[in-house]
C-alpha cells in the first residue's frame, strides 16, 4: 500500500514538476509561459509534490485564487500511478488543509479519467465553461469541506 503525502515544491524542485508536466503535454510543447506558471506557484508556495512511499510520483497547484475557495489548478500524476487511488488520497490531503468552506477544480469535458476519479472522490459538478479550448468545454467540480476544517483555522 502507498503511503501518500505532499510536501511544498522548492525552488530545486522545478525541473521535476516541468518534468511530469512534459510527460502529459508532448503534442505541445512546453511553453515558457507555463514554465512562469510553475515557478510562480513554487515561489507562492502553492506547488505541492505528491509523493507515494517518499518518491516523487506527481504534483499539484493548489490556492485560493478561485473566489476565495479552495482551487486545484493542476493536478498530474506519474502514469504509472494513476488508477490506484492515490489521486483521491491527494484530494483527501488537499481537503484536510483547506481553509475554505470548498475544494474546486476543472477539467476538460473530453478528460472522462479525470471526471470519473472526481466522481469517486466526492466531487459535484457545479457547470461548464465554453471558449477556453474550441470544441472542449471546461467542467467544473467542487466537494464540500468538513466544517472542522474551518473552525480549527479560526481558533
Amino acid at each position: 500500500m502507498n503511503i501518500v503525502r505532499l510536501r511544498k515544491a522548492s525552488s530545486k524542485d522545478k525541473a521535476i514538476v516541468v518534468g511530469f508536466y512534459n510527460s502529459i503535454e508532448q503534442e505541445e510543447p512546453f511553453s515558457l509561459k507555463r514554465e512562469k506558471k510553475i515557478a510562480n506557484a513554487i515561489l507562492d508556495e502553492a506547488c505541492f509534490i505528491i509523493l507515494a512511499n517518499r518518491k516523487a510520483i506527481g504534483f499539484v497547484i493548489f490556492d485560493y485564487r478561485f473566489f476565495d475557495q479552495g482551487w486545484i489548478e493542476l493536478i498530474i500524476l506519474d502514469e504509472a500511478y494513476r488508477g490506484k487511488g492515490i489521486g483521491g488520497k491527494v484530494f483527501d490531503l488537499l481537503g484536510e488543509q483547506c481553509k475554505a468552506g470548498k475544494l474546486f477544480t476543472s477539467t476538460n469535458r473530453s478528460n472522462t479519467r479525470m471526471q470519473k476519479a472526481l466522481a469517486k472522490a466526492g466531487f459535484s459538478f457545479a457547470g461548464q465553461l465554453t471558449g477556453l479550448d474550441e470544441g472542449d468545454p471546461e467542467l467544473f467540480y467542487y466537494r464540500l469541506i468538513k466544517e472542522e476544517n474551518q473552525s480549527t483555522e479560526q481558533s
